[in-house]
């Protein structure tokens, strides 16, 4: 390759970084159009020449035929690898009487794929809320300040659990006048946009609990096998917790969040009770504590502050001084060993990740090194990892 080849390739590199965000912008046009849902009902499912036209597209979703090209433009570009939305095929020839060839219908046909299938309004676990979350303005702004967060240091937060002597202000506060957890818990001060962004917060945790207690049914049931209780630490609506129930109708369950979360579910769910507290001043005694997506939330200080409470809660409620805490969150670096890795981009979802915690909430994501080091902090003996969860894992720590 001489130099002019490295500088156009080069080039292409940095238009692909620069263009990026329209594949993302796309796909959001593609929910709020509903394309996956017009395709599902349309009911014709893969491979070859099935699935549902260009033509017959626009006109279920009553595109204008003054658009009918820029919607093809839209479904090309959700139909390559980086789009990632459609499966898309051309109609083959058809064969004559006569042993002659004719053209069939050339337009391309669109059928789900298994990411989009998930975008479904109807799919009972759909992650709908969760991509529209991301794209909300609130959330967007946070990094248009990334770089002036970065040159300060005396920004002070006052939010949900931290006092005035916490952690330097958020890129996510420094766009919106308050911190992630004021902003979700009080409906960003009252505006159509705060509420708008509650609302997909807890439908996007309500939607992943759903998808996370079947995988963790199938793939960790052993860990819950023999415990007697446990409490959900964090545990908002309860999704997890009732599947756990009702799978383990002999294992007490309990969920454990704040007041304004868990103020009128009592009653809601079958096995499962509600409790108001603060995950910072008490956790309830049980077998099994459990924490899905609670640690990456916070910095090292809290986090070796709620694990010690945790570690006491399980310690104190078993007859023989056992118990554990269950934990489900990211291990970075872990799936590079898992042979599962490369189906779930894992790296690069790691890394946004980390990114994301930090703006939003001055969490992050921790590999091996930086959980031994919590945990042990913390006080635990002994913990095993257990990377079967997707770009997520299930840590098991025994007092």
């Amino acid at each position: 390759m001489d130099s002019q080849d490295q500088l156009l390739e080069a080039q292409a590199q940095i238009w692909s970084w620069a263009l990026s965000h329209i594949v993302t912008m796309s796909r959001k046009c593609a929910i709020e159009l509903g394309i996956p849902d017009a395709i599902h009902k349309h009911g014709r499912p893969p491979p070859a020449a099935a699935g549902i036209s260009l033509s017959q597209l626009t006109s279920i979703l009553q595109i204008p035929p003054t658009k009918a090209d820029a919607f093809g433009c839209l479904m090309r570009i959700l139909s390559t690898k980086s789009g990632g939305l459609f499966f898309s095929c051309f109609q083959p020839l058809l064969l004559l009487e006569g042993g002659g060839e004719e053209e069939a219908d050339l337009q391309p046909h669109y059928s789900l794929t298994p990411a989009s299938r998930l975008l479904l309004r109807d799919h009972h676990q759909q992650q709908v809320a969760l991509v529209l979350l991301q794209l909300h303005p609130a959330m967007k702004d946070q990094w248009s300040v990334l770089s002036t967060w970065l040159r300060r240091d005396h920004d002070i937060i006052v939010g949900a659990g931290q006092s005035s002597s916490a952690a330097a202000a958020t890129p996510f506060e420094i766009a919106n006048g308050m911190s992630f957890w004021d902003y979700v818990g009080g409906g960003g001060g009252g505006g159509t946009g705060g509420e708008e962004l509650k609302a997909l917060f807890h439908e996007s945790l309500a939607s992943d609990s759903k998808l996370l207690a079947g995988a963790l049914l199938s793939r960790c049931k052993h860990v819950f096998h023999g415990v007697a209780s446990l409490v959900d630490v964090g545990g908002g609506t309860g999704t997890v917790t009732a599947a756990l129930a009702e799978a383990f109708p002999d294992m007490k369950c309990a969920v454990l969040d704040l007041p304004h979360v868990v103020g009128e579910l009592q009653g809601d769910l079958t096995g499962v009770e509600f409790i108001a507290g603060d995950m910072f001043e008490k956790i309830p005694s049980a077998e099994a504590i459990f924490l899905k997506w609670v640690i990456h939330d916070w910095d090292d200080e809290r986090c070796v502050k709620l694990l010690k409470l945790c570690r006491e809660a399980a310690a104190s409620s078993s007859s023989k001084g056992g118990g554990k805490v269950i934990i489900v969150d990211i291990v970075r670096g872990i799936n590079n060993k898992n042979e599962l890795s490369g189906s779930y981009c894992g790296d690069e979802i790691e890394h946004c990740l980390d990114m994301l915690m930090m703006a939003l909430v001055n969490g992050r994501e921790r590999d091996e090194k930086q959980w031994k080091k919590l945990l042990v902090a913390a006080g635990f003996s002994s913990f095993r990892i257990h990377p079967v969860l997707g770009v997520r894992s299930l840590i098991e720590a025994f007092p």
